[in-house]
């Protein structure tokens, strides 16, 4: 008997080949379905770097170049003025001190600390002892937005070596943001600005800032007492105490702390009027030599 087995076989292939078409369309479908969620994954992932970008732009247009910080007077020391910390390059802090009033006679240590004023913690960054008023420290791969990172910070300078223990002055190292009331305050200065001839001055707790600054003096001294500036910037000092004055840099009498910054060795010497250009980075003390109880200090910047 002859079996038909063409007849039997015929179903069998069919099915296979329906199995796989079957079978090949639901890769077809599968691989479709990845390559969009693939595609979703690496548009989600290049949204999210370019998000990153612009935050990380945005702190860095925040972080400004050059902080001043004021060093309030501690436990009747006597003793106050300002820090300025001012990044030059790309990873090197610059952190000029200043301190004015009753002089300690000593070598004072001063450092930036972790917390805040009046009672910092533990020392984050040693500085340059404040010697005859004044300090410079160059801190090493360190900047800015790294310092604010590291915030409560506080600048705390010690009255000696020997009385570590006993602060002089302190000031909290912190971004200051634009509020809406300082925003106008600062349109307004800006305002009075335009009517000063050019000349672009600010002026907080006794420190003027900018260029073209002028510094006034009368029989109560000179006004402001610290000015900060750029270099290559000039400052004019104005005589207005009635009497002869000849402006220098300390120490008195010899005036070797800036050599050239000495009114009686230019050609304007005698007159009321002395205009100064400084070339060098560095806290200078000044005084009248005339009358060496009356100084001030004029900080430069890069």
């Amino acid at each position: 008997m002859r079996i038909h087995t063409t007849q039997g076989i015929a179903p069998i292939i069919a099915i296979i080949i329906a199995l796989l078409a079957l079978g090949g369309g639901a890769y077809g479908i599968k691989k479709v379905a990845d390559g969009k969620k693939e595609k979703k994954a690496k548009e989600e992932q290049m949204a999210k770097e370019e998000n990153d970008k612009k935050a990380e732009e945005k702190v860095e247009n925040e972080i400004p170049s050059t902080l001043q910080i004021k060093l309030n007077e501690l436990k009747g020391s006597g003793q106050s003025g300002q820090a300025v910390i001012t990044q030059t390059g790309t990873s090197t802090l610059k952190v000029i001190v200043t301190l004015t009033g009753k002089p300690s006679g000593v070598a004072q240590p001063a450092h930036i600390h972790l917390g805040s004023c009046p009672t910092p913690g533990a020392v984050k960054y040693p500085l340059t002892s404040v010697d005859k008023g004044a300090s410079q420290t160059e801190i090493q791969n360190l900047t800015m937005a790294e310092l604010l990172a590291g915030v409560p910070l506080a600048l705390n300078v010690h009255k000696s070596g020997a009385d570590i223990k006993t602060y002089v002055a302190c000031g909290n190292i912190v971004l200051e943001k634009e509020t809406p009331e300082n925003e106008g305050e600062a349109k307004n200065s800006m305002k009075d600005e335009d009517k000063r001839d050019d000349m672009k001055t600010s002026q907080k707790d006794g420190t003027m800032t900018g260029t073209g600054v002028q510094v006034v003096y009368t029989s109560n001294g000179f006004t402001p007492q610290t000015v900060t500036i750029k270099k290559g910037d000039t400052v004019t000092f104005e005589n207005k105490t009635g009497r002869s004055a000849s402006v220098a840099s300390n120490n008195h009498p010899t005036h070797l702390l800036y050599p050239e910054f000495d009114q009686y060795k230019t050609d304007q010497r005698g007159k009321d009027e002395f205009k100064f250009t400084f070339t060098k980075v560095g806290s200078w003390g000044y005084h009248d030599h005339l009358n060496a109880g009356m100084g001030g200090t004029v900080i430069v910047t890069e």
